[in-house]
């Protein structure tokens, strides 16, 4: 026998015992998966363990060694498995899920936020989709009440405000007041419609104070310039912001308290560059009860004085209240969640009979919800109504105003990735009146793109 000869019965020899050896590994893996999957992930990391040593570095025993590890309450371990299969496969979905899931068991929230962020940038079932976006939550939740967080964004948006002035469509009105005479109406009392560039940002911060009660700080800030490009006189600037205090008594049951207050300025409205044209500040209160995992109902108050620096006749103090609900549809297509809500209140004039006019009862609801369209991608929508009893007289139109609003609102969000999105929305707004001049309509639509820092 020559030497080629036996060499070649020595790699024939070889071959079939790597064969041998590749049918039992795979057998092996195919008993392990068959255990975990009969939820006996302690038996599963038994038969593993022993090939720990060897078979480190194989991706497909890693990851069915992490998950056995993982399952049978050794999360370090698992750790150590699953992060050999990420750096050997960074598209590996499920291992990476795995991964934030030990680092979750671990107490290890920020690795598994991380993780957790990079799985949901894959294309995902619906349902891992939701289990993933449940942790999430979880994990905003104790964030909320565990350390500080801020997070700031900024956004811009282009569009056209049929009605910025918010103003009546009529050339022509009547004056009861002065004995029906008709008065022909101004460009700027009528009608106008523009192009509009909204430019905005804010901040939202929650920061523990007793983590131990569940007791936590939070506050939120915005600064928004709405311009109007045809008709600069109607450019506005919105500032609002909010501080308050959060109670979680337990995972159920949430009370937070605060003091709250905006302000408007119309550039056209005063000569003042500073001052504003309307002023509001108050104080709120909401307790938020999450009866399951598909429903959450909320009760909420708000008193607030709201100012008028060049119109002081118009000054009240509001009062407000109202119930909320919110349904999500777990298990179902496009995963709907809907809303509902109720509210009322009361305006009082702060300038005796002089101001009756500008006192009013009010009460209106609101009902809403999204759809998850796609991984990415979410259509929303509500519609509000109003309606508006004032207490006196107006001495212009000599009757008492009656309004009763609407405003629809339809868009779309797309979430380019974790911190950018784009969203084209759709407004209507109508207030049916019985004085001409605060009878009208309008429509906006407009894409505004937005980061979260």
């Amino acid at each position: 026998m020559t030497i080629r000869t036996m060499s070649r019965i020595v790699c024939f020899l070889l071959l079939i015992v790597a064969t041998v050896t590749t049918q039992a590994a795979d057998e092996l893996l195919e008993r392990a998966q068959g255990l975990i999957d009969q939820k006996q992930p302690q038996a599963a990391y038994e038969l593993l363990l022993p090939l720990a040593e060897a078979r480190a570095g194989d991706p497909a025993f890693d990851y069915l060694l992490g998950l056995s590890a993982l399952d049978s309450g050794r999360a370090l371990e698992a750790v150590f498995a699953l992060e050999r299969v990420v750096d050997a496969a960074p598209e590996n979905g499920p291992a990476r899920a795995e991964l934030a899931r030990a680092y979750l068991v671990l107490g290890d929230t920020d690795d598994a936020e991380s993780q957790f962020e990079k799985v949901q940038e894959m294309e995902l079932p619906d349902e891992v989709q939701r289990t993933i976006d449940r942790y999430m939550s979880n994990i905003d939740q104790y964030h909320d009440v565990s350390r500080t967080r801020w997070r700031p964004y900024i956004r811009t948006g282009f569009g056209y405000d049929s009605n910025v002035n918010s103003a009546t469509d009529d050339n022509q009105i009547a004056i009861p007041a002065l004995g029906g005479i008709t008065i022909n109406l101004s460009d700027p009392s009528r009608e106008s419609d523009s192009a509009i560039w909204n430019v905005g940002g804010g901040i939202r911060l929650t920061s523990p104070l007793d983590y131990e009660r569940g007791v936590s700080m939070f506050l939120n800030a915005s600064l928004d310039n709405r311009l109007a490009l045809s008709e600069s006189e109607f450019s506005t600037t919105f500032g609002s912001g909010e501080l308050g205090v959060s109670w979680r008594r337990d995972p159920k049951n949430q009370l937070r308290v605060s003091i709250d207050g905006s302000t408007v300025k119309i550039r056209g409205a005063t000569s003042t560059l500073l001052r504003s044209d309307r002023e509001v500040a108050g104080g709120s209160v909401q307790w938020q009860h999450t009866m399951d995992q598909a429903n959450q109902f909320t009760l909420f108050g708000q008193g607030a004085i709201v100012r008028y620096p060049d119109q002081r006749v118009r000054d009240v103090n509001r009062y407000t209240g109202g119930a909320g609900w919110g349904h999500a549809f777990l298990g179902s297509a496009y995963n709907p969640v809907i809303f509902l809500s109720a509210f009322g209140g009361v305006e009082d004039e702060t300038h005796g009979s002089r101001s009756r006019q500008f006192g009013r009862t009010f009460w209106g609801g609101r009902a809403g919800g999204q759809l998850t369209v796609g991984p990415n991608s979410t259509v929303f929508g509500s519609i509000t109504y109003q309606a508006s009893d004032y207490d006196g007289t107006d001495p212009t139109f000599l009757t008492t105003r009656d309004d009763d609003y609407v405003d629809v609102s339809v868009g779309y969000r797309y979430q380019l990735d974790s911190n950018w999105s784009v969203s084209p929305t759709f407004v209507y707004n109508n207030n049916d009146s019985n004085i001409v001049t605060n009878d009208y309509d309008r429509y906006e639509f407009m894409i505004t793109v937005r980061n979260d820092f």
